[in-house]
Formats: C-alpha cells, structure tokens, sequence
C-alpha cells in the first residue's frame, strides 16, 4: 500500500485498519490529511486545519483515496543526525 488507493479498497474491519492512521485525501476537495476509519461509529476522524471538528460530518466531505503512512527512512549505522 505505498500508493494512493480508492477508499473503496481501504480494508474495513482488518487488524491494519484498526491498528493504523493512514493518509487520506479528497480528490475534488483537494486536500490530503493523517486519518482514520472508526468502525464503532462508522465515520472517518483526520487532521483538521482549525478547531471546529476533526469528524467528517459533512455528507462528501469522507476522502476519497487513502495511502499507508511510508516509513521513515533508515539511518546509516552510527549517524545520530536526522
């Protein structure tokens, strides 16, 4: 999963899902953010740009594409600098 899939393919109700925060966009909206699906009350939670409500309240306002967060890069043995 290292590149943008529909959410139609996101893996509802598997360990992954569960488990992880992805990234999510909206492709007509344009905009991409860290998120997450929760099942128990069936609506997506993502990083908002201001207070008013992380939860995707807004019927079309869901993402519409989701891609697994990469991995960091590895550092070369001994180097302590980011």
């Amino acid at each position: 999963m290292s590149e943008w899939q529909p959410i139609s393919e996101y893996p509802y109700g598997t360990k992954w899902a569960l488990a992880y925060h992805c990234l999510c966009a909206h492709s007509e909206k344009k905009w991409i953010r860290f998120g997450k699906f929760y099942p128990e009350v069936k609506r997506w939670y993502y990083s908002g740009t201001n207070e008013r409500s992380q939860w995707a309240q807004v019927e079309g306002d869901e993402p519409t594409h989701f891609m697994a967060i990469p991995d960091l890069p590895k550092l070369e043995e001994g180097n302590t600098d980011g």
